[in-house]
C-alpha cells in the first residue's frame, strides 16, 4: 500500500463484524497500515502512515493484528517466532551530527504459533490468526504521520513466512485521563541471565526520570518474554522466576508466567504449543503487566525506577569450568542442546494528566462558584446540545455519571437554592 493511507469513518454498525472491539453510537475511524506485509526475514519492515490529527478525540484505540499463510508453493513459518511492532517517533530533536533523534516505542508484541496449516489430532489448524490489543495509553504518539516497524524473528528466506495485516480501531469520544508522555525505561533484545561474568544488574541499572508538574498520575508498563532452552531450569523459556519493578519507595513483584497456553484459540497447531512458558504462549499476543504507580508518585520531582529479576544461576554455560563440551556441552547452539537464557525486555513509564485540569463540576464560566448563570448554561447544553466541547462536559455533568441531562439541572438548582 502506499504510503498515504485511507482513513475510514465508519458507523459501528458496519464494524461490529470484527468482533473485537464495541462502542455504542459513537463513530469509528479504522487506520489500515500493513496490509498482508509478506515476512520472512528478520529484518525490520518499516513504512509510514496516515493516522488521525492531535485535535481529534479519542476514548479507545484497538491494534487488530491478523497473520496468515501465503499460499501455495508457500505456507507459514511452522516455528515459533517472537514478533513486535513499534513506533519510530520524531522527537524533533537533532544530535550533535544533526541527524534527527527518533526514539523506538514498542506497542505491540506477539509469538507466532509453530504449524497451523498441518491437521492434528485429526483437526485441521486453523490456518490464520487474530488479536486486538489495546492501545489506547499510546495516543499521544498515534497521530499525523507516524512511523511504524514490523518485526518478527523467522529466517525462512523463501516462499515461505507470514501475511500481516494490522489495523488500528479509534473509538470517537473523550477520557478526562489523558496519556501524553512516554519514557523508555528499558529496553533489551536479548538480556542473557543466570551469567556472573556477564550480570544483569549491569544493564538494569537505576534510571532517574523527572516528572512534569502536570503530571498527576504514571504507570509502569512492562512487557518481557523469556526465550531461550535446555540450561538450568530450562530457562528461560521454560523457567519460572519473579520480576520486580521499583520506583522511589514502593515496588511491585510478579511471576513472568503464562500457565493457560493450552486454552490458545489460535489452535491447533503443531509442536509443543500447550507447554506454560515465561510470559508468552505460541500463537498469541503478549498482554502487558500494567503497575499504577501510586502514592509515590510525584511530580515535579525526580524519581528512580529500578527492575530487578530474581536470583537464577545457569550451570549450563560455556564459562562453567565444570561444563565439559561434550552434549550437553553448554555451547549455546554448539550441538543443539541449548540456547542461551535470555529476556526481551520492553519497559515503559507512562504519564497522564487531567485533560480538564482547573474545571469543577458545576461551575461552567470557571469563576470559582456554581450559580444561576452556570445552571442557565447546563439547562442550554440539556436542549441544544450545545457546545459539544469536552471540558464543558465535564464541568455541566455534576452528577460524573458520564452525560450532561436533565439530572445534572435540577441537581444544580438545589443546590443553588440549598447555597452550595
Amino acid at each position: 500500500m502506499s504510503v498515504s493511507q485511507r482513513i475510514l469513518r465508519l458507523p459501528v454498525l458496519f464494524v461490529s463484524i470484527l468482533a473485537l472491539v464495541s462502542a455504542d453510537d459513537r463513530d469509528l475511524f479504522i487506520v489500515n497500515t500493513f496490509d498482508e506485509e509478506f515476512v520472512n526475514w528478520a529484518s525490520p519492515h518499516v513504512q509510514t502512515f496516515g493516522f488521525p490529527s492531535p485535535e481529534e478525540s479519542f476514548s479507545n484505540i484497538q491494534l487488530v493484528i491478523t497473520l496468515a499463510c501465503p499460499t501455495g508453493p508457500g505456507d507459514c513459518d511452522p516455528w515459533d517466532r517472537l514478533g513486535h511492532i513499534s513506533v519510530l517517533h520524531e522527537t524533533g530533536d537533532t544530535d550533535t551530527a544533526g541527524t534527527p533523534i527518533i526514539v523506538p516505542y514498542e506497542i505491540a508484541r506477539f509469538i507466532t504459533p509453530y504449524d497451523i496449516t498441518g491437521e492434528w489430532g485429526g483437526e485441521p489448524g486453523p490456518g490464520s490468526c487474530a488479536w486486538s490489543l489495546d492501545m489506547t495509553h499510546y495516543g499521544s504518539i498515534l497521530r499525523d504521520s507516524v512511523t511504524l516497524s514490523l518485526y518478527i524473528s523467522t529466517w525462512m528466506g523463501n516462499e515461505n513466512g507470514w501475511l500481516i495485516t494490522a489495523d488500528f480501531i479509534f473509538t470517537e469520544g473523550f477520557d478526562l485521563r489523558e496519556p501524553y508522555r512516554i519514557v523508555n525505561l528499558y529496553r533489551t533484545g536479548y538480556l542473557e541471565i543466570g551469567n556472573p561474568d556477564n550480570p544483569v544488574e549491569d544493564i538494569l541499572v537505576p534510571r532517574p526520570v523527572w516528572i512534569d508538574a502536570e503530571a498527576d498520575s504514571g504507570l509502569v508498563r512492562v512487557v518481557t518474554t523469556g526465550h531461550g532452552f535446555g540450561n538450568t531450569d530450562n530457562a528461560a523459556e521454560f523457567s519460572y522466576l519473579h520480576h520486580t519493578v521499583r520506583a522511589d519507595g514502593a515496588e511491585y513483584t510478579w511471576p513472568i508466567w503464562r500457565p493457560d497456553c493450552a486454552q490458545n484459540e489460535c489452535s491447533p497447531q503443531g509442536g509443543t504449543w500447550t507447554y506454560p512458558r515465561a510470559g508468552w504462549c505460541p500463537g498469541d499476543r503478549v498482554t502487558p503487566t500494567d503497575w499504577s504507580i501510586g502514592p509515590v508518585f510525584s511530580p515535579g520531582d525526580t524519581m528512580v525506577f529500578d527492575y530487578d529479576i530474581e536470583d537464577y544461576l545457569n550451570c549450563c554455560r560455556a564459562s562453567n569450568p565444570e561444563c565439559t563440551g561434550e552434549p550437553p556441552c553448554c555451547v549455546f547452539n554448539g550441538c543443539g542442546e541449548n540456547t542461551m537464557p535470555n529476556y526481551a525486555m520492553s519497559v515503559q513509564l507512562i504519564l497522564f494528566r487531567n485533560r480538564c485540569q482547573g474545571w469543577v463540576p458545576g461551575d461552567l464560566n470557571r469563576d470559582e462558584r456554581m450559580d444561576v448563570f452556570d445552571l442557565l448554561m447546563v439547562a442550554d447544553m440539556v436542549v441544544t446540545g450545545e457546545p459539544d466541547i469536552p471540558c464543558y462536559n465535564y464541568a455541566g455533568d455534576l452528577n460524573q455519571n458520564g452525560i450532561v441531562d436533565l439530572s445534572d439541572v435540577i441537581g444544580m438548582a438545589l443546590d443553588i437554592l440549598d447555597g452550595e
